[in-house]
């Protein structure tokens, strides 16, 4: 046995050593004859380096905490398989807004957490597999002796398909404003935009703001793109010359620049898989400084994605019932009633429905508090304050976003009052009516108990949007042969055209009030192009009458307050200059006529004519009378498409509307003034 045990011991030891090749030829991955020196490295004359054998690799012994999670996992996964766990299953649902059966055995679902961030599912054993897995991930990460390589955030790539691919060369501190213009952007925001929109608790990220006069090296991730969103909200909020005059470069430079440095820094932190509340408020106020300005119908696909986003951080259950602290269930409520406000604005106006929100949300409303009033360390939940509060206009939209919710027939509702379907005939129509006497009632009862118009310019918004909206609603069901009508109107076009006239009107009402308080940004961003387009091809047949009249004020006043229509760069805009030039001629014709001479051209027509080419008025033609409601759509367009399809947003549109949402990359320092953040400017 000795001997054999000798043997096989000296023909162990008498096995060659292993020849790797030599550093040049594995360098250059050619064959290499394993002599030193090589044949490769004494033709290029060059010395042979023998290469060295890689180190042994550790084997990490079997763990046996590891074994015994993998083994629950596989117990979890065949549960999961098999059938719905009891306890599950016999969760009491919370009370919803939404009744839907789907309710009656749907569990609660599961808050998981991860690195500081919270992701929901909607399966229990699949978020107690998650929680496995975690652990186990972290026994892994405790046994490895390697280093990290870096704390830098890596960039995700699944976000260039939504927000673009920025320049990579381009670095956010290119970017960033300059530390005075970082407070005055900071006060504009909480004069003009926070009032109505309470997205961000501002006593909790002002600290950041005067950090950030120093540069957004030393900022979290997460609060540059928040403070970026913000610039970029700012800019929106002001007008040109208050643009030119404060930052010393144009406003169309200034959205350019802050929107890159946005999507670079969501782009960076990865936002698709980074479930953060403040990203998600950063990329909450982005979507909002999209509106008006680029594709409605690309940017409700946005949307979507960011109810993804929230759905899989749980927004959608309320945070009480998650177990979360009352200041984070709070700011979580604030959150998701403005997408939820965001996404049934741009559904209406895209002619679509709400049909993306979770079926099962219960997310309570917010509660009638100033920011004064929350704090991150409060651990008993938060009541209602009594009176007046910078809230208040937020309560106004969310009972309108949840109205709309509600509502899914409010589109068959306007169809029945353009068909002219009789009002005694229509039970819809009735229990349509009834919804809206609902809303007013519910609108009415927030006004009394937490609105005075004499504590701010925020609370006289609440006020005005109460009555726009009211107004808007009640036309809307108002039957074509109501006595309010004018006699003019015969037909279906007739209702629609002064549909049109009477939401321009609107307009022109709302931008009046709001002008003086900071506020004519959020009317600004809601005006709808395309029913102004309409309306301008309407004025290419209809020349007489009181809505004619009517209708040509109004064109004045759009002109007036939206000066950005006067950029013909723009594809719509110039179709909408075309078809102005055009029914200006038609006018002019009919006001030689009564007056016996050239009538007085006005200043925006002069504008138009300047920036228009004359060849291409000409080639031109008219649009056919029975076309005219359809001027977003090419002439092959079906005649008989509805009108209100339109007003509400025609998705046909989007060959017209071809701005580019997700990516177009084209100082004095002062001391920190006193903030409002209360009631608006004063």
């Amino acid at each position: 046995m000795a001997s054999s045990s000798t043997s096989s011991h000296a023909s162990f030891a008498s096995k060659p050593p292993r020849i790797l090749a030599c550093v040049l030829c594995q360098n250059r991955k050619i064959k290499c004859d394993r002599n030193f020196p090589c044949s490769n490295c004494t033709k290029a004359n060059i010395k042979c380096t023998p290469s060295t054998p890689a180190p042994a690799r550790k084997r990490r012994r079997p763990n046996q905490d590891l074994q015994e999670r993998l083994a629950r996992c596989e117990e979890l996964l065949k549960e999961y398989v098999t059938e719905k766990p009891e306890s599950s299953a016999t969760t009491p649902a919370p009370p919803s807004y939404n009744s839907d059966p789907y309710r009656q055995w749907q569990p609660m679902g599961k808050l998981v957490k991860e690195d500081g961030a919270f992701r929901f599912m909607d399966s229990v054993i699949l978020g107690t597999i998650y929680d496995e897995l975690r652990a186990m991930r972290q026994i892994i990460d405790t046994e490895d002796n390697d280093e990290s390589t870096s704390d830098t955030m890596t960039p995700d790539d699944n976000s260039e398909m939504l927000l673009g691919a920025d320049s990579p060369s381009v670095a956010t501190e290119d970017l960033w404003p300059d530390p005075g213009h970082i407070f005055r952007l900071w006060q504009i925001y909480l004069d003009r935009v926070n009032p109505l929109t309470k997205i961000i608790h501002v006593p909790t990220l002002q600290p950041y703001v005067a950090e950030a006069t120093t540069g957004c090296q030393n900022l979290p991730k997460n609060i540059e793109a928040l403070l970026f969103s913000i610039y970029l909200m700012a800019v929106v909020a002001m007008s040109a010359e208050e643009c030119q005059a404060l930052l010393g470069f144009s406003r169309e430079e200034a959205l350019q620049r802050y929107s890159s440095g946005a999507r670079i820094a969501l782009t960076r932190i990865g936002f698709l898989k980074s479930y953060d509340l403040t990203t998600l408020q950063a990329l909450v106020i982005y979507l909002v400084s999209l509106q008006g300005r680029y594709n409605r119908h690309a940017t409700w696909i946005l949307n979507g994605v960011v109810i993804r986003i929230a759905q899989k951080m749980g927004l959608h259950h309320d945070g009480e019932v998650l177990g979360l602290g009352p200041f984070e269930s709070e700011m979580r409520r604030r959150l998701w009633w403005q997408i939820i406000m965001i996404d049934a604005k741009y559904a209406m106006l895209t002619g679509l429905s709400h049909s993306l929100l979770p079926r099962n949300w219960d997310i309570k409303e917010p509660k009638n508090l100033n920011d004064a009033d929350l704090f991150p360390s409060a651990t008993e939940p938060f009541q209602d304050r009594e009176g007046p509060t910078e809230m208040i206009f937020c309560l106004i939209s969310n009972r309108i976003g949840k109205f709309l919710v509600e509502t899914p027939g409010f589109e068959v509702m306007i169809m029945l009052v353009e068909c002219g379907v009789p009002e005694n005939e229509s039970s819809q129509m009735q229990e349509f009516r009834r919804m809206v006497e609902k809303l007013a009632a519910d609108l009415l009862e927030v006004l009394d108990n937490y609105c005075d118009p004499s504590a701010g310019p925020v609370h006289e918004m609440a006020v005005e949007m109460r009555a726009q909206i009211l107004n808007k609603l009640n036309q809307l069901v108002t039957p074509p042969d109501h006595p309010d009508w004018e006699d003019e109107l015969h037909d279906s076009k007739d209702h629609a055209f002064k549909m049109a006239l009477s939401a321009l009107e609107h307009d022109e009402h709302t931008y009046k009030v709001t002008k003086d308080k900071g506020f004519l940004w959020f009317w600004q961003i809601h005006f709808q192009v395309d029913v102004f387009i309409y309306l301008a091809g309407q004025l290419c047949h209809r020349t007489e009458g009181k809505l004619v009249e009517r209708a040509w004020k109004q064109v004045e006043v759009v002109y007036q307050y939206n000066c950005g229509l006067l950029d013909t760069t723009n594809k719509a805009n110039q179709t909408l200059a075309r078809f102005i030039l055009k029914a200006w001629s038609k006018r002019e014709e009919v006001l030689r006529g009564r007056l016996g001479q050239a009538p007085e051209v006005p200043e925006y027509i002069e504008k138009l004519r300047r920036v228009m080419p004359t060849e291409d008025m000409k080639a031109e033609p008219l649009p056919p009378p029975h076309l005219a409601p359809d001027l977003m759509i090419s002439a092959q367009a079906n005649p008989q498409d509805p009108p209100f399809d339109q007003l509400l947003g025609n998705f046909l549109d989007a060959s017209s509307l071809d701005w580019d949402m997700f990516g177009n990359m084209p100082s004095n320092q002062q001391n920190m003034p006193p903030f409002r953040y209360g009631m608006g400017p004063f």
